[in-house]
C-alpha cells in the first residue's frame, strides 16, 4: 500500500488512498520538527517515527500471538498441508511442550483466525486518528483488515474456516461478541449516534450487527470465488452505500 505525507496546519499528516469518494484520508499526525520544516519532503528522522507507531504493537507480543502469527504465516506461503507442527514452533520460536500448552494440533490454529483479526484492529487502535468522523474509522477499519486478509492469508483456509463455523458444536469464534472487533466496533457506532452523525433509527448493537454481517457476507462470497477479484478493493466500492443507510436511516 503507498503512503502519501502531507504537510497541513503545523503538522505532517499520513493519509491512505481508500478506493471510493474519501481519497486521502488521515489517519496519523505528528509535529515537524526544525529539519522537517526546511525539506521538500519528510526525513528519515520523520519517517521513522512515522513507521515506527505504525507498526510497534501496543503491548508485547504473547507466546501464544507468535504461534498462531507464524502458523498463518506458513499457512500463507507454504500452505495448510504442507506446514508441520515442528515448522511453527521453529518459526515463532517455542518449544514443542509450549505448542502443546496452547493448542492439541495444528487443526487447533484453524480456529484462530478471528484472535488474528482481533490483534489486527488492537494494532489499528493504537494509530487511528481519534477525531476522524465514525464513517472514516469504519472504512479505514475494513479497508486496513481485508487488505490483510487479501494478503496473508489463504483463502481455501477462510472457506474451510467458515464451513467449520456452520457444523461446529463448539463456540462460533467469528460470532462471539466478547471480541474486541465487537466492544471497539459498537464503540464507534455508539459515537456515531451520539454525534448525530447517524441516523437514530436503530441502536449501535443493530449497526453493529449490519456491518459485521456485511463483512462476513464478503468474505464469503470472495471465498466462493476462490479469492478471483480484490476483497480490498470491492468493500470499498460497496462499503459507503452500507454507511449510508447507518447516515439516513434504515
Amino acid at each position: 500500500m503507498i503512503y502519501y505525507y502531507t504537510e497541513n496546519k503545523g503538522g505532517f499528516y499520513l493519509s491512505l488512498p481508500f478506493l471510493n469518494k474519501f481519497c486521502y484520508r488521515t489517519v496519523i499526525s505528528l509535529p515537524p520538527s526544525d529539519s522537517d520544516r526546511n525539506s521538500d519532503h519528510p526525513p528519515n528522522s520523520l519517517y521513522q517515527r512515522m513507521k515506527g507507531m505504525m507498526i510497534m504493537p501496543r503491548k508485547r507480543q504473547s507466546t501464544k500471538s507468535r504461534i498462531i502469527k507464524a502458523a498463518w504465516n506458513l499457512f500463507y506461503k507454504n500452505g495448510y498441508d504442507e506446514t508441520t507442527v515442528e515448522d511453527i514452533i521453529s518459526a515463532s520460536k517455542t518449544s514443542k511442550g509450549t505448542f502443546y500448552h496452547y493448542f492439541k494440533s495444528k487443526e487447533g490454529l484453524l480456529n484462530t483466525l478471528s484472535y488474528l483479526f482481533d490483534e489486527k484492529y488492537e494494532e489499528l487502535a493504537g494509530i487511528i486518528d481519534p477525531k476522524l468522523s465514525a464513517y472514516d474509522k469504519l472504512i479505514f477499519l475494513n479497508h486496513e483488515l481485508f487488505y490483510m486478509i487479501e494478503t496473508s492469508i489463504d483463502v481455501e483456509l477462510i472457506a474451510y474456516l467458515y464451513s467449520a463455523q456452520l457444523v461446529t458444536k463448539d463456540k462460533r469464534s467469528l460470532s462471539d461478541h466478547k471480541r474486541f472487533y465487537f466492544s471497539w466496533l459498537t464503540e464507534i457506532m455508539q459515537d456515531g449516534l451520539d454525534s448525530g452523525e447517524f441516523m437514530d433509527t436503530a441502536t449501535a448493537e443493530d449497526l453493529m450487527n449490519i456491518y459485521a454481517m456485511f463483512e462476513r457476507a464478503l468474505l464469503y462470497d470472495w471465498s466462493l470465488f476462490k479469492g478471483k477479484y480484490s476483497l480490498s478493493e470491492y468493500s470499498s466500492r460497496l462499503l459507503p452505500h452500507v454507511l449510508e443507510g447507518f447516515i439516513n436511516g434504515f
